[in-house]
């Protein structure tokens, strides 16, 4: 009798722990539905105050929240950082609700990650005009035949004005390519907006899609919190699929070439690579660590080497046929060139405007000094990342945190035309890295730049930075980088790693 009581035992036992396992899925799934829902909600409110339907295509030039919202700017910025502390306080709460597994609750965070990007295709872009011009872009290439890396939109007619209108546009020649769906538009210029808003949403759910995957090889039991970290983050979710900016669409490549890589499908990571440096030519800054982490990782280190020569012909011919495919003489790059000599709200600007204003220096040499100084200091940095990375002998983990924090220092450092939305970059990245640290990074991010827009709108209905100068160039940017390097410097002295990556596993398996 006892031998029969213990086979039965042995039955039943896996079946009640799987039927455990199914109801707590179920559970979690429903719970994360629910946020989702609550989440949707607080986008649609957004999107209706702000809604394409009301505001295109408008009198004049395109328009921003400040337009949008109306001239009271203390009710503006209530109701946008109430909605904004709704969608995170929502956010924690469903990182808090995810667990380790579950069919389920990957479809919830999913099916959620599908109805912000449904919700959101109607809104106007809030922060980011320059969606406007992305579209004219698309009709340019795929309606009118002509080349927008030399013909400005305003050359075809728009029916509204934009900014940059009398420019081409600053991205590579690939970007273009990949906004064929304007096709289907036809002649509608509204229809082209949702489209391409909605496409541009596409790249983000398979962002997050890789994100889940790269993190379940890497991690497993902590490849559902990844994927909330970024599927559910309100400032992915609105700079992507409310704003439409194309960060997305360069990052999504980067992700598939890490997945290659983690899987040692060799001869893809450059080809991927190269993709999605010739959608913004920022991407190229990944490839060095890419390959120093490759050489040194490889199991089968001449495998490796070989595997990559041929992925190096296949990105050399991929990328030269896409060049010439828009190649119209030295003039095809004329505008990256004149924007690379741009400043606006950035590290360097406020290191140029002290230099003139305390020191007298001139404006030409004070813009050069920052430049260099920054672009000195970032390559410092990155070396010194790269050097961290050498020493963890290329370990998946370290490369991807090498990735994400050099992007970071780049930013910081070098970039002299910031925008909040190019944190997007190591936001895509933050959520495989094991530890609490790389997530209070990942909300020191997002949070910070999260007001970055309202601050740099509404700072001069302040005496106190209409009186001084510096303070109102500093106001934006402190909030935006301050957090997120002092939570990089403690997890630094916590992990001692300046990759906040332990030699041993990780500590906690929902972290």
């Amino acid at each position: 009798m006892s031998a029969i009581a213990d086979n039965a035992t042995r039955r039943i036992s896996p079946l009640l722990e799987r039927l455990a396992e199914d109801r707590e899925d179920r559970v979690r799934a429903l719970v994360i539905a629910l946020l989702g829902l609550a989440s949707s909600a607080i986008y649609l409110v957004l999107t209706l105050r702000m809604s394409f339907l009301e505001f295109f295509p408008g009198p004049g030039i395109t328009v921003d929240f400040v337009k949008m919202l109306g001239p009271d700017w203390q009710e503006n910025s209530a109701f946008l950082l109430g909605s904004y502390a709704g969608l995170f306080v929502l956010f924690a709460l469903a990182l808090w609700s995810v667990g380790t597994r579950g069919p389920l609750t990957l479809a919830a965070l999913l099916g959620s990650a599908l109805a912000f990007s449904l919700v959101l295709t109607f809104m106007y872009p809030p922060q980011a005009v320059d969606f406007i011009h992305n579209v004219a872009d698309a009709r340019t290439l795929w309606r009118f035949g002509d080349n927008p890396m030399v013909v400005p939109p305003d050359a075809n007619g728009f029916p509204v004005g934009q900014s940059f209108g009398g420019e081409s546009a600053p991205y590579g020649p690939f970007w273009f390519l990949l906004l064929f769906p304007v096709v289907l538009a036809g002649n509608s210029v509204e229809l082209a907006l949702h489209i391409l808003k909605f496409y541009t949403s596409l790249y983000y759910i398979g962002s997050a899609v890789l994100i889940y995957l790269i993190a379940r090889q890497l991690t497993p039991g902590r490849e559902l919190f990844a994927l909330a970290l970024y599927a559910f983050n309100p400032f992915v979710v609105l700079r992507v699929a409310g704003n439409g900016h194309n960060d997305v669409t360069m990052f999504f490549f980067v992700l598939a070439a890490l997945y290659a890589f983690v899987n040692e499908r060799w001869i893809l990571v450059l080809p991927l690579l190269v993709a999605s440096a010739l959608i913004k030519y920022t991407g190229a800054l990944v490839i060095p660590p890419i390959l120093l982490a490759g050489y040194l990782w490889a199991p089968d280190r001449q495998q490796y080497i070989n595997q990559t020569l041929v992925g190096a012909a296949i990105a050399a011919v991929f990328g030269l046929l896409v060049i010439a495919l828009f190649w119209d003489g030295p003039d095809t790059y004329d505008v990256i060139r004149r924007q690379a000599g741009k400043f606006i709200t950035s590290g360097p600007l406020i290191l140029a405007e002290q230099l003139r204003l305390e020191a007298g220096v001139s404006e030409a040499d004070s813009t050069r000094i920052a430049r260099w100084t920054g672009t000195a200091a970032f390559a410092a940095v990155y070396a010194g990342l790269l050097v961290a990375l050498w020493r963890s002998r290329g370990a998946p983990l370290a490369l991807i945190s090498c990735l994400a924090f050099s992007l970071i220092a780049f930013n910081v450092l070098a970039v002299t035309w910031y925008r909040p939305w190019y944190m997007l970059w190591p936001l895509a990245l933050l959520p495989i890295v094991p530890g609490r640290w790389a997530v209070a990074v990942i909300f020191a991010i997002s949070l910070g730049n999260m007001v970055f827009d309202l601050i740099e709108q509404y700072r001069f209905h302040f005496e106190f930075f209409r009186e001084h100068y510096h303070w109102s160039l500093v106001s934006p940017v402190l909030p935006a980088f301050l957090p997120a390097i002092l939570a990089w410097l403690a997890g630094w002295i916590a992990t001692r790693s300046v990759l906040l990556v332990r030699s041993g596993p990780a500590s906690s398996p929902t972290l």
